[in-house]
């Protein structure tokens, strides 16, 4: 069984559901590369196996600033949702 990184954009999920950082996110090609490497190039920790065309950012530096890429974090599972409980009916006199 092959495990997904649960990881997405950091723009494109709610403050509170964010972990830790996991890697770089092309938005270009969708694919997670991980922290430790420094250019887009190579295999990604997770993206697509087989790639018809390279993408267009391919060798480029993951720069701070940079509009194609932004940092992908952990996504955390959805805090518990808490409902009020049902009002007791009105006493009869």
């Amino acid at each position: 069984m092959y495990r997904v990184p649960q990881a997405v954009p950091q723009s494109q999920v709610a403050p509170d559901r964010r972990g830790r950082a996991m890697g770089h996110f092309c938005l270009i090609c969708a694919t997670l590369y991980p922290l430790h490497r420094a250019v887009h190039s190579g295999q990604p920790v997770y993206g697509r196996d087989h790639i018809a065309s390279p993408c267009a950012h391919e060798g480029d530096a993951f720069a701070p600033g940079e509009s194609w890429w932004e940092p992908a974090v952990e996504l955390l599972p959805a805090p518990p949702t808490v409902t009020a409980p049902a009002p007791a009916a009105a006493a009869k006199v």
